[in-house]
């Protein structure tokens, strides 16, 4: 099955990052769970829904996502090609999954310098930043030293929030389920600390296309 996206362009990345872009999915109250936190997602958005997914992560040169979302979804996997990094401070990821075997070469763990000293010699780290992740930095080394100019972020929501706050997202894709979850500490595409009403970041709407009952939405920052 095909996605939604046939081709997919992006804007020239900045000289000292890669050009940051979001997918999820969420239901129509704006959750992005199905079951508790540490449950895998894959009954929340359609086949083309992973469809979509997989075409968005091809066109990525690298693609990110949070330790949680890895220990909830162990079998998650990516593009062969595409270089795959995991976020983590304290270690807490399993290391005998597909996204490192399936390409170890171009596996990395993300942490701070002190974290990334306590890794296992299974994996290989990036450490930036003492007692938290230096971002920018991170992304300098990305772009500059490893060629990356396409990011694909895919959550979990504190590590969306972690780049929302520093303004480094660039797009967003956003499948809507036409599904209602609940709960007012159920995660959202991105929590973290509220922006004041002066920083709140808006975006423009790229494209919606609608495909049965599920809305697939591009935003771009303005």
């Amino acid at each position: 099955m095909n996605g939604v996206y046939p081709e997919l362009e992006f804007p020239t990345a900045p000289a000292d990052r890669p050009h940051i872009f979001i997918n999820m999915v969420s239901t129509i109250d704006g959750k992005i769970i199905s079951g508790e936190r540490d449950e895998g997602v894959g009954d929340l958005g359609s086949e083309l829904d992973h469809a979509t997914m997989r075409q968005i992560e091809s066109a990525a040169d690298g693609i990110m996502v949070g330790a949680a979302t890895l220990r909830a979804t162990p079998r998650m996997h990516y593009p062969a090609h595409v270089p795959r990094f995991l976020v983590s401070v304290s270690g807490d990821f399993p290391v005998f999954t597909r996204f490192f075997q399936d390409a170890p070469d171009i596996a990395y763990v993300i942490s701070t310098v002190e974290g990334a000293q306590s890794m296992t010699d299974e994996v290989q780290t990036i450490g930036v930043g003492n007692g938290e992740i230096d971002w920018r930095e991170l992304l300098r080394i990305m772009r500059q030293d490893m060629g990356i100019e396409k990011l694909l972020c895919e959550g979990g929501s504190k590590l969306n929030a972690s780049l929302f706050e520093l303004g480094l997202i660039d797009e967003i894709f956003l499948t809507f389920a036409a599904k209602i979850k609940l709960g007012a500490e159920t995660p959202t595409l991105a929590d973290g600390n509220p922006l004041s009403r002066e920083a709140i970041q808006n975006f423009e709407l790229l494209s919606i296309k609608q495909e049965a009952n599920e809305l697939f939405l591009r935003y771009r920052r303005t």
